[in-house]
């Protein structure tokens, strides 16, 4: 095994084509052509993501700022989780984003709610980026005419419009091809997150109440998310983190910041315990929101698959993304100041041990090599053929474990 973010572009070409023509031919049919007037005509319109992981939101916004293009005077509503929400107060490209908790022993209650949301808020047309049957029941109760989601959990039967969907694929993409099966030409992008400029100036207070004195030495401010979710299966370790952060303070001069949810405080003590230099550490002491702006300060982002890389790369700092082998292929990033590192097996890994045994191939030396990288590399533009998503260089099989969480 070995690290990679190496790309085949005739492959990587090839595939998105064969996808391409895929929906092109679900463009020409006559639900595609009824569902593009019902759009264009759409006074009110619902997008329902997952109510759970931010990072499933942030993702969409691609999808949100082209929609919008499409429908300039639609209200456009987004249906996520309270954290997305807090994240999108901002967006310009829609009207409200609407959280509603999912949480466990309340499934009823929950699909009760939606239901009585949907119902309330008129819609003509829903967007289901939500794969599951929940969503494709209630917005069916609901009674919204026209619903455009993907094939899974075997509810085309309740969806106007059914859009193919594929776990080796990158979301953002995914989500895009709603737009492409209506007609509608839709461009790879990297998501966008806008904050205002009061709270872009509270988190440069912050930060100086805290010690950083970037402003003063011109040295880089570099962002560390040691934690995650699912911590096995996608925290690269908290002393790896460390070693990382004293190479870069000891070679650039850098002020390291680390973030993360108050679940993640003990990596991240354990990530500062272990450093030889002072670091930053945030957790539990700013709002949700002043954590996602202050981000946007940051020179450079490294961290484990999670909401908060989807929000550096959204506010346009270069990042680094850790990976294992179960999650690159959808969420993962391939630019010059996106990079995403991943570790494939020469088997499929399908158990939690061997994507364990992945993360800890990705040597420390990598790292820093790719932050040296990004880092000083400029914004360029990609083309339709080098979209801006990692793509992986396995065979079909190898992408087994992309099928997992």
């Amino acid at each position: 095994m070995s690290p990679t973010n190496e790309r085949k572009p005739n492959r990587a070409v090839a595939y998105r084509s064969g996808m391409r023509v895929a929906i092109a031919a679900l463009a020409g049919t006559s639900s595609a052509e009824r569902a593009r007037q019902a759009l264009m005509r759409a006074k009110r319109i619902a997008v329902l993501n997952k109510f759970k992981f931010m990072g499933d939101t942030l993702v969409a916004t691609p999808l949100l700022r082209q929609l919008r293009q499409y429908c300039p005077e639609a209200e456009i509503d987004i249906f996520t989780s309270s954290s997305a929400a807090t994240a999108l107060e901002d967006y310009p490209y829609i009207n409200r984003a609407i959280s509603l908790k999912q949480g466990s022993g309340r499934r009823l209650q929950h699909m009760q709610e939606l239901v009585h949301t949907l119902k309330k808020g008129h819609y003509d047309v829903a967007f289901l980026l939500n794969r599951s049957m929940q969503c494709a029941i209630a917005t069916k109760l609901a009674g919204i005419p026209t619903r455009i989601g993907y094939k899974a959990e075997c509810r085309s039967p309740l969806l106007t419009l059914p859009i193919p969907y594929s776990f080796d694929r990158n979301e953002i993409s995914c989500h895009l091809d709603m737009l492409r099966a209506l007609g509608l030409p839709a461009e790879d992008t990297l998501p966008e997150l806008v904050f205002s400029d009061t709270i872009r100036a509270r988190t440069y207070e912050l930060l100086t109440e805290f010690g950083w004195r970037g402003d003063l030495n011109g040295h880089p401010l570099i962002g560390f998310q040691p934690g995650a979710n699912d911590a096995y299966i996608r925290e690269w370790g908290a002393d790896r983190y460390a070693r990382v952060a004293d190479r870069l303070i000891e070679e650039l001069g850098a002020t390291v910041v680390i973030l993360g949810g108050l679940e993640e405080k003990e990596t991240a003590d354990e990530m500062e315990r272990i450093m030889t230099h002072p670091a930053l550490n945030l957790i539990g002491k700013t709002k949700l929101r002043e954590a996602l702006a202050l981000i946007g300060n940051c020179d450079l982002w490294i961290g484990n698959d999670s909401g908060l890389l989807h929000t550096a790369v959204a506010q346009g700092v270069p990042t680094i993304g850790i990976y294992g082998p179960n999650k690159v292929v959808r969420w993962g990033y391939d630019t010059k100041r996106h990079r995403s590192l991943v570790v494939f097996p020469e088997r499929p890994a399908e158990t939690d041990a061997a994507i364990r045994q992945c993360l800890d191939q990705i040597p420390i030396t990598l790292v820093l090599k790719t932050a040296r990288e990004v880092m000083n590399a400029t914004p360029t533009a990609f083309s339709e053929a080098e979209a801006p998503y990692f793509t992986a260089t396995q065979e079909q099989a190898q992408l087994l474990a992309a099928r997992r969480r």
